[in-house]
Parts: structure tokens; sequence; C-alpha cells
């Protein structure tokens, strides 16, 4: 019996996208005419519905989708324009940059190659073993490196050299869910770790700004990790497993042999991200803002007679795309809540949850699905700073501690749904060449089973700590 035709979208639905982006576009143009002093609210929402849907349906470029933006916001006068462009010197910005130079150099230099193979030979005896291996590295190195990015920018180009060596071309389910295992694994579960993702950092500043209320690294950790961080990587390595089956890597002595590298090349780049690694991890001791420690690192591989990235590198290598789009999500959460947005979506929240004071856990539950539903119509970058200032109005609507409030966030922004709301995945995509298609997939099946499987586990943990 032959296979029924494969049915492909009809013009109605390629033409929805767009037809959506422009009715979010009309909105912010004539938002004045309508709303009065609310418009700005108005027009922000406008903007980023035309922009999010184009970037989450892919009916267009996210370069072209980021820029679209960027003059509506600018033209329409929505929020200063130090607000509109505040992503392009955000810290974030910068670090991702700088990991999408320390993962050119990695491959050029053949770095990447040479852990590629040391990993083989360690995880390298089933398919699984290199997931979990790839997924164990990122949230170990999330310990020593604060970056996301970097941690990325880092880990991918071994991902994707690993892939090589164990007979995963480009196209095959095994190179994808070895990126995904790098991109995802040191992403996700670091969640747990205080100053390992910049949405923490965010609330974190929001919290002590606006309340006077201080997160300790123990206690984030305590409160987080066990389940966020722990269990959620083991929830992710069976989950790629099952997503992007493939047979057994070849056996370490049959795999591939890398190019040949330049030794003098592999030792500059190794003492160089030696000591941004050793900077990074002390912090605390000399003071410098992670984003400024890896820009200046970025610079010292971008030396030319250094030779650590093709002499073309950032006229034909450096994905500018990427970057704008980067910046335009950073941008967008500031934007949000200089228009007024985030405090009218906030009241429009509450209401609709229907909070009922001793009713904690239910509550718990339903400040998380918030969260992350504000990580869906902004970025998780905006989520602590849309949420943060409407926190006391939750605690008050809830019955429950402002602290408990608060740490819910970190259900949601820790449960991103699709590839544009996160940064690091972004650029995990543009070094590997994978779509979004195959990462929306691992995201949405990772936020789904978190929600059912491992947010009830956190209630139960945190009810067994005390905060609820």
């Amino acid at each position: 019996m032959s296979a029924a035709p494969r049915r492909m979208p009809g013009p109605i639905s390629a033409a929805l996208p767009p037809i959506v982006s422009a009715a979010g576009l009309l909105l912010a143009v004539i938002a004045p005419w309508i709303f009065g002093d609310v418009a700005p609210a108005w027009q922000a929402g406008g903007l980023a519905l035309a922009m999010l849907v184009l970037v989450a349906t892919a009916a267009a470029p996210e370069a072209y989708a980021a820029i679209l933006f960027f003059a509506g916001a600018a033209i329409l006068g929505v929020a200063p324009p130090d607000t509109v462009f505040s992503g392009f010197h955000s810290g974030a910005f910068w670090l991702v940059l700088s990991g999408l130079v320390f993962g050119a150099a990695a491959r050029h230099a053949g770095l990447a190659d040479r852990l590629a193979r040391q990993a083989a030979g360690v995880f390298g005896t089933s398919y699984a073993a290199l997931i979990a291996g790839m997924v164990a590295a990122g949230v170990l190195l999330a310990f020593l490196v604060p970056a996301a990015v970097g941690r990325v920018a880092l880990l991918v180009p071994i991902a994707l050299a690993l892939a090589e060596r164990a007979g995963y071309d480009a196209g095959h389910p095994g190179r994808t869910g070895l990126v995904m295992a790098a991109a995802l694994g040191t992403f996700f579960p670091p969640f747990g770790i205080l100053p390992a993702n910049v949405p923490n950092m965010i609330l974190t500043g929001a919290a002590e700004t606006l309340y006077d209320h201080h997160f300790s690294y123990g206690g984030w950790l305590a409160l987080h990790f066990p389940v966020l961080g722990i269990l959620k990587a083991v929830l992710l390595v069976v989950l790629l497993v099952r997503l992007f089956p493939a047979p057994p890597p070849r056996e370490a002595g049959a795999m591939a042999p890398g190019a040949a590298a330049d030794p003098r090349a592999l030792g500059r780049l190794a003492l160089i991200l030696g000591a941004t690694l050793a900077l990074w991890a002390t912090d605390w001791l000399h003071g410098l803002k992670p984003a400024w420690v890896g820009l200046s690192a970025a610079a010292l591989i971008l030396t030319p007679g250094l030779r650590l990235v093709p002499a073309d590198f950032i006229r034909t290598g450096l994905p500018v795309g990427t970057l704008i789009f980067i910046a335009a999500m950073l941008s967008l959460g500031a934007v949000i809540s200089a228009a007024g947005l985030g405090d009218a979506m906030g009241g429009v929240m509450i209401d609709l949850a229907g909070f009922e004071p001793g009713a904690d856990a239910l509550n718990v539950y339903k400040l998380g699905l918030i969260s992350t539903v504000v990580g869906l119509l902004g970025s998780l970058h905006g989520t602590p700073a849309i949420l943060t200032p409407l926190a006391a109005r939750l605690a008050e609507a809830t019955g429950l501690s402002l602290d408990t409030v608060l740490m819910t966030q970190a259900l949601g922004f820790s449960t991103a749904l699709l590839p544009y709301q996160s940064p690091p995945v972004i650029v995990a995509l543009g070094l590997s060449g994978i779509g979004q298609g195959p990462a929306a997939r691992a995201m949405i099946a990772l936020g789904l089973a978190a929600m059912l499987l491992l947010w009830p586990l956190d209630l139960v943990w945190w009810t067994v700590l005390g905060r609820i």
C-alpha cells in the first residue's frame, strides 16, 4: 500500500505569519489615536508580536525581524533610544560576540578536535553515553564559567568534532543530539546555580534594588539545583536519546583522524582560554565583569599575528544577523517594561490566575506558569525585569512570602519553550548550522516534561525545606 502524499502547507497557512505580523505593526502605528495615554504599552505589544511571530514561524530571517523591531520602536517613540537599543550595550550581548569568536578559534586551531578525541575515549562506548557526557560537561562547566554563551561557544565546537569522529555527519540525528546536549545541557540545568545564567543575575539585581532582598549562593543552590539542576539534566539525556536516536559511535580506534593542527596556535589558544576561565571563576575576587573579560579575550584571539581565526573571519565568518537578533531580544524586555506593558500584563495575569490565599502549592504553580508565559511573550532576560517589580503585588494576592514569589520566577525562565527566547541556544544554532526546528522540538519536550514531572517534585522539595 503506497504511503499517503505529504501534505504541503497551503497559501493561507503560509501567509498567516506575515498577516499577523502586519497586524501587530498596524496596531503599533494606530495605537496613539485609539488608546491615548496607554498607547506605548499597546505599541510595544504590537511590535513584539510582529517580531516574535516572524521569528517563531521562520517566516523571515531573524535579522530582518530584529531590524523591523528596532526601526518601529525608534520611529514610533515607544521608549527612549537608550532603552530601544539597550541590548547593544548589555554585557550579555558582548558575551555572545565573544562566544562566537571562541567557537571559531576552537575549530580553526584544532582545539575542539583534540578535546573531542579525548572525550570519545571517555564517553565513546555508546550514543547515550556521549549525550550524557556532553550534558555532564555542560553542568560542571557552569560552576566555573558564569556565562552560558561562553560555555556554549566552548562546548558546541567540541560536540561537532565529536559527532564527526563518531560517524554522525551533517544532518544526522546523532549530530543534532550531541549539539543539543552541549547547548541545552549547559543552559537549562545551570539555572540551579545562581551566577551561571543571566536571568538569575537580573533577578538578583532587581530584588536587591527594589526590595533590598538578597539571595545567597548556597540558598539558591539548595533550593533549585537538586530538581531544576540534577533531575532536569537526567531528564534531558533521556529525551535527547529518544528524540534524536542514533546508532553507536564508531570505535575510538576507527574514528576519523582530525586535521593537522599548529601546536603553537593550540598552545596560544589554550593559554588565552585558560586565563579567561580563571578570571571568570574568580570574578568575586577581582570584580571584573564576565562580559569584559570575554571581550578582552576575543580581542586577543582576533589579533592577526596570532592566527587563531581565519584571516577573513570578521568580514565573512562573524554572523552579524545573529548578533543583531540577540540585541533585539535583549532590548525587548526593557522596551516592554519602559512602555508599561509589563505592568499591564501583570495586572491581567493576576486577574486571570485567580490566586487563592492558603493554596500555596497551587499558587506557586500558577506563578511558575505566569513566568513561563512572560518569557514566551518577551525573552528570558525580560522575565525578571517585568515580574520583579510586580512581586509585592503577587505576594499580597497569593499570601506567599516575597522570597517565595521571587523564587518562582526560576520555574518559568528555566522552562523556555522556543529557541528565540534564549541567546545561548541561538548561538549554538549559529555555530552548528542546525535549524530552529530540532531545537524547538527538544525545548518543547523538555519544557512540558518539566512542568508535568519536575515542577511537582520542586514543590515537594520546597515544602521539605520549609519555603512553602
